[in-house]
């Protein structure tokens, strides 16, 4: 059993953080149903669409359009003839 602080804080036992993962900085959910409050711990959703690639490469550098790539490599291709 555990108590509520006056700040609203209650210890989690260590048992369900392991059990679940949990540590310091971890995200998590609240929903009641009804007088029960459930926890559920917020994992990050994978990335998987082609669109969202830089994402997935944790790319965080400046991106170009398809017309300005287009263009350099038109520019490019002149340059070297």
């Amino acid at each position: 059993m555990a108590t509520v602080s006056s700040r609203g804080e209650v210890k989690i036992p260590e048992k369900f953080l392991r059990a679940l993962g949990i540590a310091a900085g971890t995200e998590v959910d609240f929903e009641q149903q009804g007088d029960v409050l459930v926890l559920r711990v917020v994992r990050p959703q994978k990335i998987s669409r082609v669109e969202e690639g830089l994402k997935i490469l944790n790319y965080t550098g400046s991106t170009v359009t398809l017309d300005e790539m287009e263009i350099a490599v038109r520019k490019g291709a002149e340059e070297s003839l």
